[in-house]
């Protein structure tokens, strides 16, 4: 197990380096700069912080790798144990694919879904699934208005579950989008109804949606193509 003097002071141990750099996300091995302890005068050295460089060769940004660890006191006031990775800082956003033909149906959708993303990647998940769900309804509205354009006005002011019901046609969609609204909407209300699901579930079933939707503006683009 590798271990480091931070401040100059005495080695302790912590498990291992960051392997992914958090601002361009490649795979690395990150050279290591220097270190520091934290903490208040009861805790000193609950915290470890590891400054590193990326040795991507278009990146080589500095980054801190955050450790802490559960202190146990030893002789004379020492204090034992190893540091174990939190996290890397800072995170920059990654910009999600977003299908073109979904883009192009609901760009309100990509920009919500993105700004979403960029409030996960800051863990800030109590807002990013307020933002999932935000970003669910203007995709599956735009596309229902795409798909029933004399119903407009009544999309736009419907429930997002009466849209799905009443517009959605293609199964999977409908599915799919269903569960998504019910996972977005325990994200928006004050006592969850599905405790064993989060918002990675909740990302993944509105990135299936988006698969429907697009398959479904394919399926039209080609059917209206080829008679």
């Amino acid at each position: 197990m590798p271990n480091i003097n931070p401040d100059g002071g005495n080695h302790v141990e912590y498990d291992f380096s960051p392997d992914v750099c958090p601002q361009c996300h490649h795979a690395v091995h990150p050279k290591l700069l220097t270190s520091s302890l934290n903490g208040d005068h009861f805790k000193r050295g609950t915290y470890l912080e590891i400054a590193y460089k990326c040795t991507h060769r278009n990146c080589q940004s500095i980054f801190i790798g955050q450790y802490e660890r559960t202190i146990s006191s030893g002789t004379a006031g020492q204090v034992h144990g190893t540091f174990h990775l939190v996290r890397a800082v800072p995170q920059k956003y990654q910009t999600p694919a977003i299908f073109p033909e979904v883009e192009e149906i609901s760009p309100s959708f990509k920009n919500v879904y993105e700004q979403a993303c960029a409030a996960e990647s800051f863990q800030l998940n109590e807002i990013a699934g307020v933002g999932y769900r935000k970003a669910l309804e203007f995709l599956i509205k735009d596309y229902c208005i795409h798909k029933n354009p004399q119903d407009e006005e009544e999309i736009k002011k419907s429930l997002l579950g009466v849209v799905i019901s009443k517009f959605v046609e293609d199964t999977n969609l409908k599915v799919c989008a269903q569960r998504a609204a019910w996972l977005g909407n325990d994200e928006t209300h004050y006592v969850r109804k599905w405790e064993t699901k989060d918002i990675k579930d909740l990302k993944t079933l509105i990135e299936l949606s988006c698969v429907w939707v697009r398959s479904c503006v394919l399926t039209e683009k080609y059917l209206a193509e080829m008679q």
